[in-house]
């Protein structure tokens, strides 16, 4: 035969309680606060970082990419700062403003359309500066081996400094050698010290 099963409801003598009291939630809000308040500086630094960390890689590779397709056309490739025009020339000095890579064969510092290579748009962050220094000020002129020139046909060296609202401490300094190389320092690790062009 069967047991008939039985049924009991819960009271609230026999129920647990399942939320938090008042003061448990004050508590636990405050902590996160203490922990939101000390680790906002430094997410802000990581954020920071990474975000010139990337816009250092991108001018970089486009100068790579230029410098191989100067050696591969056998020809002259131009990588210079877009002008405020947007015009396919190189009559801006503002690289944070986005930057164009063209084959310029007759040495005009101007393109058509068909010999545009690349076009990089204007970088994040409303203080962030992209300034060329030297030989390399408004354009880096590779030559047909690869080497960066002057107009005149003289060796070209210089670098491309990259800043954001923090300043020289954290930038980066993007190196351009005669030879065509090119390497991406921390500001901090060169000897001579630089600034931040507005």
């Amino acid at each position: 035969s069967r047991v008939p099963m039985g049924f009991h409801r819960l009271t609230r003598s026999n129920s647990h309680s399942q939320g938090f009291t008042l003061i448990e939630l004050l508590i636990t809000v405050a902590i996160v606060g203490i922990v939101a308040a000390i680790a906002t500086p430094s997410m802000q630094n990581f954020v920071l970082n990474n975000r010139i960390r990337a816009q250092a890689a991108a001018l970089t590779s486009s100068l790579a990419f230029a410098r191989t397709e100067a050696i591969t056309r056998s020809t002259r490739v131009v990588t210079c700062p877009r002008p405020v025009s947007n015009l396919c020339e190189c009559s801006g000095k503002k690289w944070e403003l986005g930057w164009h890579v063209f084959v310029d064969s007759n040495g005009d510092s101007k393109c058509v359309s068909d010999d545009l290579l690349e076009v990089h748009g204007p970088l994040d962050g409303s203080e962030t500066t992209l300034r060329g220094k030297d030989d390399i000020k408004r354009l880096v002129f590779f030559n047909h081996d690869g080497g960066v020139q002057k107009t005149n046909g003289n060796p070209a060296t210089g670098t491309i400094v990259l800043c954001d609202q923090r300043g020289w401490e954290s930038a980066r300094v993007i190196e351009v050698l005669p030879t065509g190389r090119i390497r991406t320092l921390i500001a901090t690790d060169l000897t001579a010290s630089g600034d931040c062009e507005p």
